[in-house]
């Protein structure tokens, strides 16, 4: 585990309204445990976009936490207009909390389970890197939720060729995954089969504190820039998703 906080500076987009609300307490509550440096910035004047990416751009936030816009289900995530900017390439994390987070009761400071997305990807590693270092801050337990989609249409024998390769291949890759991590974090692997989306909403509404996703697996290193499946998660998770920028 990294000596010191894990993110030094910790950035709330606040509005005197319940979209800033949601913000900054769940920032508070990543702070209370990490013992970062919290500022919240009010992004009711000028472009709040412009100015948390000004943030991210000279190293003066580590982590951005915003909350869902208004027209968001209660309860669930929603990326409002600064958000959706930052997602295009910020260089830093991002946590959106869902509309009426600050609502429900938080007295205890710690996150009891992070979800991750993994595929196998590097940027799914690191996803999971970063799960890792927030469960053991936060004592946290782990749900590794892996994916496998229906195989398409291709003629029954290859269909069954290619679905006897994949499946036990990935799961296997999961399986390893999962094992290397430390044993006081006891990492789940879950292994589900069809639609990406679906099954990871359905797992952020299982007692999740935290949905981590990796970005996409091409563009700017280093920088948010969300893929399809992670786009359409943060339009209606039922706990804060974070995303992590692409690896180095």
């Amino acid at each position: 585990m990294a000596e010191g906080p894990l993110y030094k500076k910790v950035v709330a987009g606040y509005e005197e309204n319940e979209r800033g609300e949601d913000a900054r307490v769940l920032a508070e509550r990543v702070v209370a445990r990490d013992g970062g440096e919290l500022n919240v910035i009010n992004v009711e004047k000028g472009s709040p976009a412009d100015a948390l990416q000004a943030l991210a751009e000279r190293g003066n936030a580590d982590l951005i936490v915003l909350g869902s816009t208004h027209r968001a289900a209660v309860g669930s995530v929603a990326p409002g207009s600064v958000a959706e900017h930052l997602l295009k390439g910020a260089r830093c994390r991002l946590i959106i909390a869902p509309k009426g987070y600050a609502r429900k009761d938080h007295s205890g400071d710690r996150l009891r389970v992070i979800a991750v997305g993994y595929d196998g990807t590097a940027e799914s590693q690191a996803a999971l890197d970063e799960a890792t270092e927030l469960a053991q801050k936060f004592g946290a337990s782990m749900r590794v939720i892996g994916v496998t989609t229906p195989t398409p249409p291709m003629g029954a024998a290859a269909a069954a060729q290619a679905g006897a390769e994949a499946a036990p291949d990935f799961q296997s890759r999961l399986h390893d995954a999962v094992g290397a991590l430390p044993s006081e974090l006891r990492a789940l692997p879950v292994l589900e089969k069809g639609d990406p989306v679906h099954k990871l909403l359905e797992a952020a509404e299982m007692g999740v504190d935290l949905l981590i996703l990796g970005s996409r697996g091409f563009g700017p290193l280093m920088r948010l820039l969300i893929g399809s499946v992670s786009s359409r998660v943060i339009r209606g998770a039922a706990c804060p998703v974070m995303v992590v920028p692409r690896p180095g």
